[in-house]
């Protein structure tokens, strides 16, 4: 696990980590910290580069650390290498609503937009990324990805760029996971063909 914290007195105020599988960890070629909020993992997987980045944006309503979190979250994806493929997951604390953008914003989120979701919108269409959560028909129980006090929203997703949307399958809630989280966790499943010699 590679994860950049704070201190236990901070808890559930920022903090993010990457679990890569355990027989994975060769295939890391780099990782950094780029802030309590946004970490990021490189790794090599059937001769494809990935970058691979965890981020826990600001609560709703935190407008200027937000604008701060869009900031260096911007920085980062402007020296990734151009044919990388990239994933962004986590919890962008954004409701995306459920108006289409073309290959960037699907029909099946929720009805309700808030503005992190619209700062999420405008930074996905600025980077040609597809929020797939919202690409996929699910019930509502596959569907939202935080629950409590009796209220429920997406907030958590998958981002991906332009290539690998051939490779993305599906993708759901997983609520069988005992993770001690008013979060659910995110389940995607991506094809890759593999050319044997």
């Amino acid at each position: 696990m590679i994860y950049c914290g704070v201190p236990a007195n901070q808890w559930a105020s920022s903090g993010v980590a990457i679990a890569i599988r355990k027989d994975w960890k060769h295939k890391i070629q780099d990782y950094t910290w780029i802030s309590d909020r946004i970490i990021e993992t490189r790794i090599k997987v059937l001769n494809r580069n990935f970058t691979i980045m965890g981020v826990y944006a600001p609560v709703e309503g935190k407008e200027q650390d937000t604008q701060e979190f869009y900031r260096k979250l911007q920085q980062s994806m402007d020296k990734i290498p151009k044919k990388e493929n990239i994933i962004l997951a986590g919890d962008f604390n954004g409701r995306i609503g459920n108006q289409s953008v073309p290959e960037c914003i699907g029909t099946y989120g929720e009805q309700v937009t808030n503005h992190n979701g619209a700062a999420l919108r405008d930074f996905c269409a600025f980077n040609k990324l597809k929020i797939t959560n919202s690409f996929y028909r699910h019930k509502d129980i596959h569907k939202f990805t935080w629950e409590a006090r009796g209220t429920r929203s997406i907030i958590d997703y998958i981002i991906i760029n332009d290539r690998l949307k051939s490779n993305i399958e599906d993708l759901g809630v997983f609520r069988g996971s005992e993770i001690d989280s008013d979060h659910k966790l995110v389940d995607s499943k991506f094809i890759f063909l593999t050319h044997a010699k």
